[in-house]
C-alpha cells in the first residue's frame, strides 16, 4: 500500500470495519435481545451439544479421550477444537457455551479478514476486504423456489447458504476457517516468490492441523489444495501429455471407484483420488523441489496425531469406526439440486473466468478450476465409492467457494480498465446477471434470520438449571436424565457422567447396554434391570414432567435427595434417585 495515499488506507480500514460488522451481525444478530451469553444457541443443537460435551469434560479437568457422556469407551472423533475450548473455559472461568460462541465468532472474523487481505493484495482495491463478508450472505435461491430458506434432500441432508452452516460455530466451521486461511496463503504464495516458502509451509501446517479438528474439513481442503497445485503446475508447463494422463487417471477413479470400493472400503478411494493428481504436480516438484517436499512433510507431521490414532483403531477393528466408515445412507445431492443451489456462485465464478480468459493468470485460473472440480467430485462421492455424506461436502465447498471467489472477484473487477469491448460486454452482462441472482438469493438470509431467532437460546441459568446443578452437586456417578430434560442439556448444565451417547460420535464401552435407552420415548429407563446393566447410578426426575419415570414402588431405586425450584406453572421439585448396584 502506498504510504502517500492515506485515503486508500482509510478506505481499507472502512472496508474492514464494515466487513467485520457484517460478520458479527450474521453470527450474533439473530439472537439480539436474547441472553445468548447465558446458554447454548438452540439452532440445530442436537450434534452441537454432543460436541460441547467434549469441551465440558476438559473444562473440569478430564482430558481423557473417552465417549464424552458416559466417560467410558474411546473417542476417535477429532477433538482438538473442543479440547482447546475446554482448556480456555477452565483457564478463564467462562462457561463452555459462552466460549463456544466467542471462539467461533473470532475464527470466522479472522478468516474473513485474511481472505479480504488476500483479495486486496490481488486486486489493489480497498473495497476487497468487504467482498468475503458479502459472499457469506449468498443464498441458494430456496426461498423463491421452495418457500423455505433451505432445500431439504434425502434423510437429514440439506442445501442452504453459507450462513446456514456458519451459525453453528462448531469445529467444522473452525476447520473451514483454517482452510480458507490456508488457501489464501497458497494463493498469495504464487504472487510472492520471496515469501513463498514461509507461506506454503504455513498453509501446509494449517491443513495438517485440520485432521485433528474436523475430518470432513480435512478431506475437503486436502483435495482442494491438491487440485489447485495440480492445475497451477500444469499451467506452468502447459503439457498436453501430463494433462491427458491426469484426466485419464481421474476418470478411472471416478468411473471405476464404486467397484474398487467393494474390495477396499470407502476411505482408500480418497487416497486413490489424490494419487491420480500426482502426475500433474511433477513439474512443480521439479521446479520447487525443496518446497514441494517439505510442505507435505509438515502437513503429515501436523496431521499425524489424529491420522495415526484413527488408523490404529481401524486396524484393530474398532466397532464404532467400522460403523462410522460405512454409515452414509441417503445423503447424496441430486445433480440438479447441486447445480441450482450453486447458481449464484457459478455466475460469480463465470464473471471471474471471463476476466481470466486467455490471460496468464495461472493462480486465478487454478483456483477457479480447483473449486469447480473439487465441488463436483466430493458432492457426488456416493457415486465413485467414497460415500461419505456428499451433502456435507457440498456445503463445505460452498463456503470455501464463496470465500475464495471473493478474492478472484476482487481481482476480476480490477481488470476492467484492461478489457477490450467484447470482453467488457460479456463481463458486464454476466456480472449484472450474477448481481441480480445474488440479490434474489438474499431472501434466504431473511428466512434463516427468522428461523435462527425463533430457535433462541437453551438456557443454562434459569431456575431449573440452577436447581439441577444443586441437586447433582455432590453426586459421583452416572446419571439418567429426566424424560423432560434432554440428556445433552443436562451435560451442558452439569458436566458429569450422563447415561446417553451420540450414535455417530462415539460409543460407550458397554454400547449394547446403553442402546436400550435410545428406544422410542426412552421408556426402558424405567426398567431397573436395564439401569443396573448399564451401570447407571442415579436417575433424575422432575415433578413438572408428567411423563417422567416412576420408581415409587420399585425397591431397587430409592430417592436420595430433592431440590425445589420455581417454574411458570408454580413450585416444582427435582428428585435424584439412587439405583442399587446389580
Amino acid at each position: 500500500m502506498d504510504r502517500r495515499q492515506p485515503s486508500v488506507r482509510l478506505r481499507l480500514i472502512g472496508a474492514y470495519a464494515v466487513s467485520q460488522s457484517l460478520v458479527l451481525a450474521l453470527l450474533l444478530g439473530p439472537l439480539a435481545g436474547q441472553p445468548w451469553w447465558q446458554g447454548f444457541r438452540g439452532y440445530f443443537f442436537n450434534d452441537q451439544l454432543s460436541y460441547a460435551a467434549i469441551a465440558s469434560n476438559v473444562s473440569v479437568g478430564d482430558m481423557r479421550l473417552v465417549e464424552p457422556f458416559t466417560l467410558t469407551g474411546t473417542l476417535y472423533y477429532p477433538s482438538l477444537w473442543y479440547q482447546t475450548m475446554g482448556l480456555l473455559a477452565r483457564a478463564t472461568g467462562l462457561p463452555v457455551y459462552l466460549m463456544w460462541t466467542l471462539m467461533g465468532v473470532v475464527a470466522v472474523c479472522i478468516a474473513v479478514g485474511v481472505v479480504g487481505w488476500a483479495g486486496y493484495r490481488f486486486s489493489g482495491r480497498a473495497y476487497a476486504p468487504l467482498i468475503p463478508a458479502l459472499a457469506l450472505l449468498t443464498g441458494t435461491i430456496s426461498t423463491p423456489t421452495s418457500g423455505n430458506w433451505y432445500s431439504p434432500l434425502g434423510s437429514h441432508a440439506v442445501v442452504w447458504g453459507p450462513f446456514g452452516s456458519l451459525f453453528t460455530l462448531n469445529a467444522e466451521i473452525a476447520g473451514l476457517c483454517l482452510a480458507a486461511i490456508a488457501m489464501s496463503l497458497a494463493l498469495l504464495a504464487t504472487r510472492s516468490p520471496r515469501n513463498r516458502p514461509a507461506l506454503v509451509v504455513s498453509a501446509a501446517a494449517l491443513i495438517g492441523l485440520l485432521a485433528n479438528i474436523q475430518t470432513y474439513s480435512f478431506f475437503t481442503t486436502i483435495l482442494l489444495v491438491t487440485l489447485f497445485a495440480a492445475v497451477w503446475s500444469l499451467m506452468q508447463v502447459r503439457s498436453p501429455v501430463l494433462t491427458a494422463i491426469t484426466v485419464i487417471l481421474l476418470l478411472a477413479v471416478l468411473l471405476g471407484g464404486s467397484y474398487v470400493a467393494k474390495a477396499t472400503g470407502p476411505l482408500p478411494m480418497f487416497v486413490l483420488l489424490l494419487l491420480a493428481l500426482v502426475p500433474a504436480i511433477i513439474p512443480a516438484v521439479r521446479r520447487h523441489r525443496g518446497l514441494f517436499l517439505s510442505a507435505p512433510g509438515v502437513l503429515a507431521i501436523a496431521a499425524a496425531p489424529q491420522v495415526v490414532r484413527t488408523a490404529v483403531g481401524l486396524a484393530g477393528g474398532d466397532a464404532f469406526l467400522t460403523y462410522r466408515q460405512a454409515s452414509s445412507q441417503d445423503l447424496g445431492v441430486p445433480v440438479a439440486n447441486a447445480i441450482f443451489g450453486a447458481i449464484p456462485l457459478i455466475l460469480i465464478g463465470a464473471v471471474c473466468a471471463i476476466a481470466a480468459w486467455r490471460r496468464r493468470e495461472s493462480a486465478i485460473a487454478a483456483v477457479l478450476i480447483a473449486l469447480a472440480t473439487g465441488a463436483a467430485i466430493m458432492s457426488t462421492n456416493d457415486r465413485w465409492g467414497f460415500d461419505q455424506e456428499p451433502y456435507r461436502f457440498w456445503l463445505q465447498y460452498e463456503i470455501l467457494a464463496a470465500l475464495m471467489l471473493s478474492i478472484t472477484f476482487s481481482w476480476a473487477i480490477a481488470q476492467w480498465p484492461t478489457f477490450g469491448i467484447r470482453r467488457k460486454v460479456a463481463f458486464a452482462s454476466v456480472g449484472v446477471a450474477a448481481a441480480l441472482v445474488w440479490a434474489v438469493s438474499l431472501a434466504d438470509v431473511a428466512g434463516f434470520w427468522i428461523y435462527a431467532r425463533g430457535e433462541g437460546v437453551i438456557s443454562a441459568q434459569d431456575d431449573r438449571a440452577v436447581a439441577v446443578r444443586e441437586v447433582l452437586r455432590t453426586h459421583d456417578g452416572l446419571v439418567m436424565s429426566s424424560d423432560c430434560l434432554d440428556p445433552r442439556v443436562l451435560k451442558m448444565i452439569s458436566p458429569g457422567a450422563v447415561a446417553y451417547y451420540n450414535y455417530g460420535l462415539a460409543w460407550p464401552a458397554a454400547e449394547p447396554a446403553f442402546r436400550i435407552f435410545k428406544d422410542a420415548e426412552r421408556r426402558a429407563s424405567e426398567d431397573p434391570a436395564a439401569l443396573q446393566a448399564a451401570g447407571v447410578d442415579y436417575v433424575l426426575t422432575d415433578s413438572a414432567c408428567t411423563s417422567d419415570w416412576d420408581f415409587t414402588r420399585e425397591p431397587r431405586v430409592r430417592p436420595e435427595r430433592t431440590q425445589n425450584y420455581d417454574s411458570s406453572t408454580g413450585p416444582q421439585t427435582l428428585t435424584l434417585w439412587r439405583v442399587a448396584p446389580a
